[in-house]
């Protein structure tokens, strides 16, 4: 496809916000790649958060802010409708199943129903348990062209629970910018060693697992290493449930000075820089975004044997894999890790980094995304 065809094709992406989540940075990405590519992008939003939308507007892609009034309140629907009946666009692309929902009622309401519809799901099922507003936006897919997981995981579990989307389903994973993620030039070399997580509080992201890790390091080693959490405390919910009995437990073992908790930080590459090892005990989600972005920083990382994991990371080359139900395994994997010569630490980290060059860079996400756009414009033409 050459570029001036590229010029003449508009597309809209929708998401929920532009805040510094996972998904809404892998939009940004995605939005600026195919700019550059000649296509003309625009996006639409409708949540407060616009802490990403700067390099959006550097590339001169414009941003349709309709702020939702509630909850519950349809507007964004109609508001959403009349800008797709009334904006050109030749394509729609939307990532979360929120704004999926969304795009495809208002393109059912604007008439724009035949227009190429990219949906994505950035998450996970919690096993066990959907909910019938996701069984809904489930079956709304049959209007898409194409469903888009970032994990095989989740893709091969959409399949046996919706058969009908099988021949729509594919999986990408997140590009990163490898010049931004970048390795540290020497091995740090902490006393004690310092562990880091990058997690939000959840029940599944298996934080009991570490917390019994790190006793048992302590109570059979002598090794008092420190645990640096990175990630939002201020929770509700079920989240401030399992806040509530990480901080019990720590108390319970007596680990309150062997952990710390660093909020959210805006400084991720120097964090990673600066600790022996990532620790991912987590057993539900998608593609792990810390992961990733581990790797492309030569950072060794330690992750449960569940979901992608095992595609990301080689166990033994650029990190380790446990079973998610075994803390004696986790601390088996940590002591491996600290006890290693700085040397063959940095080996292994840079492992990880030539596995991120090869499969998790920008250019690459960027392509197989552009394939699926000019399949679903090709398809409309016939």
């Amino acid at each position: 496809m050459s570029n001036a065809i590229r010029t003449n094709h508009k597309f809209l992406f929708i998401i929920d916000n532009l805040s510094t989540g996972g998904s809404q940075r892998q939009m940004v990405n995605l939005a600026i790649g195919l700019k550059k590519r000649g296509y003309q992008i625009e996006l639409f939003c409708y949540a407060p958060g616009d802490l990403l939308a700067k390099p959006l507007y550097e590339q001169q892609i414009p941003v349709h802010w309709h702020i939702k009034k509630g909850r519950y309140s349809p507007d964004v629907i109609f508001d959403l409708s009349r800008l797709i009946k009334n904006g050109g666009y030749d394509l729609f692309l939307s990532f979360l199943t929120t704004p999926n929902f969304y795009t495809i009622l208002a393109a059912l309401l604007s008439g724009k129903w035949k227009t190429p519809l990219i949906v994505s799901e950035r998450s996970y099922d919690y096993p066990g348990w959907v909910s019938r507003k996701e069984l809904l936006i489930r079956h709304l897919y049959r209007f898409s062209s194409f469903v888009v997981t970032n994990s095989h995981h989740q893709r091969e579990r959409l399949a046996k629970s919706y058969p009908f989307l099988i021949n729509r389903l594919r999986t990408i994973y997140n590009g990163y910018d490898l010049h931004y993620f970048y390795p540290a030039e020497k091995e740090p070399e902490n006393n004690p060693p310092r562990l880091l997580v990058i997690a939000s509080v959840s029940h599944f992201k298996n934080s009991s697992c570490l917390i019994r890790a790190v006793k048992i390091l302590r109570d059979r080693h002598h090794i008092f290493l420190h645990v640096d959490w990175v990630g939002q405390r201020e929770v509700s919910g079920h989240r401030l449930e399992a806040l509530k009995q990480m901080e019990k437990e720590i108390q319970d073992y007596g680990l309150e000075e062997q952990w710390h908790w660093l909020g959210q930080r805006t400084d991720i590459i120097q964090q990673l820089h600066q600790h022996e090892v990532l620790v991912h005990p987590s057993y539900v989600e998608g593609l792990p975004n810390v992961v990733c972005e581990a790797l492309a920083c030569g950072r060794p990382v330690i992750v449960s044997n569940a979901l992608d994991h095992p595609n990301l990371v080689q166990d033994g080359v650029s990190g380790f894999l446990f079973d998610w139900r075994s803390p004696e395994q986790l601390a088996e994997k940590i002591l491996r890790i600290i006890e290693m010569p700085a040397a063959e630490r940095h080996k292994m980290g840079s492992n990880g980094r030539a596995f991120a060059e090869k499969h998790l860079g920008l250019d690459r996400y960027v392509d197989e995304f552009e394939d699926l756009i000019r399949f679903s414009l090709n398809k409309k033409k016939r």
